[in-house]
């Protein structure tokens, strides 16, 4: 039986950990959070699962790796330096359609373990990964037995560039941190990365690619969610929303994403636009000019 695995591919501050906690707070699905980093930040680094456990720790991510690997468990450090020579963002391309090197290979192999021994402990009908990471979406059409789909989000890039420029406290590391910090111009010139990389992929995800706009979900986020419960051939059922914009959050498993990951509870959507009153002219005006090719593609107005 194939595995439906929904990829969560954009630049990040798009959207993309709430869409996923929601998601996640379905009974037939489970989200992985962003699932690249499990060896560098859950397994190498330490860091803390949804569950506010290490992920070392986290007797069901414990679980899922040992029914992945059994007594031959990958050396996370290996795997960290692994996906840096394979499957960093600037590899997509080479993913796409060529043989694969070696490297890559044994990476693919790896991953498709992965996948499918989340599905077996989990029971889950589908499996969000929100790793954003193009060269992650690469590879996912070549994983056998993987059903997969792909979700590209995007924002206004002058929206994401203020929320990178914010200092945001990270909560999953054992001493207090903030994430790092991205200006205007390094923002946007990911951002057109990212974004061009994703929709390159859409030819490896024939009739199961769908752009998402930030801005199109806050505006009405469970006729968003269900679209997308239904794009992957999932049943929502009951569902966790309360009513059209409000939902129940349950916890989750994620190993890596936005700090917003660990909130859970009663949540009343709406769309952060807080950037229009708060960002500068200087930066506005830079990243206008500089993400003017992808701006009108996405349906942004240059006069924000």
């Amino acid at each position: 039986m194939s595995v439906k695995v929904l990829y969560i591919a954009g630049w990040g501050r798009s959207g993309t950990t709430i869409v996923d906690n929601i998601l996640n707070s379905y009974d037939s699905v489970f989200s992985t959070g962003e699932l690249y980093y499990l060896w560098r930040r859950g397994l190498v680094q330490g860091r803390k699962c949804g569950c506010d456990l290490p992920v070392a720790r986290c007797r069901l991510w414990r679980e899922i790796l040992d029914h992945a690997y059994g007594t031959d468990q990958p050396d996370p450090k290996r795997m960290s330096e692994l996906q840096r020579q394979v499957a960093r963002v600037r590899s997509t391309p080479s993913l796409i359609g060529d043989p694969l090197s070696a490297g890559a290979e044994e990476y693919r192999r790896v991953h498709t373990r992965l996948y499918h021994a989340i599905a077996d402990i989990t029971g889950a009908a589908l499996i969000v990964d929100s790793s954003k990471v193009p060269s992650g979406a690469a590879l996912l059409p070549r994983m056998r037995g993987v059903e997969p789909y792909l979700l590209h989000m995007v924002r206004d890039p002058r929206a994401v560039t203020h929320s990178w420029m914010r200092l945001t406290e990270q909560p999953d590391r054992g001493k207090p941190a903030v994430m790092q910090q991205h200006q205007p111009t390094e923002s946007t010139m990911h951002w057109l990365v990212w974004n061009t990389f994703a929709e390159r992929l859409a030819k490896s995800y024939p009739d199961r690619y769908q752009r998402l706009r930030y801005e199109d979900f806050a505006d009405a986020p469970r006729r968003s969610i269900e679209g997308l419960l239904a794009f992957t051939g999932v049943d929502p059922g009951s569902g966790p929303f309360l009513d059209d914009t409000t939902v129940r959050l349950g916890p989750n498993h994620t190993v890596s994403g936005n700090p917003s990951r660990f909130r859970t509870g009663d949540v009343t959507l709406r769309a952060d636009d807080r950037w229009r009153q708060e960002q500068s002219l200087g930066p506005r005006l830079a990243v206008t000019a500089l993400a003017l090719p992808l701006l009108h593609r996405y349906g942004y107005s240059v006069r924000a």
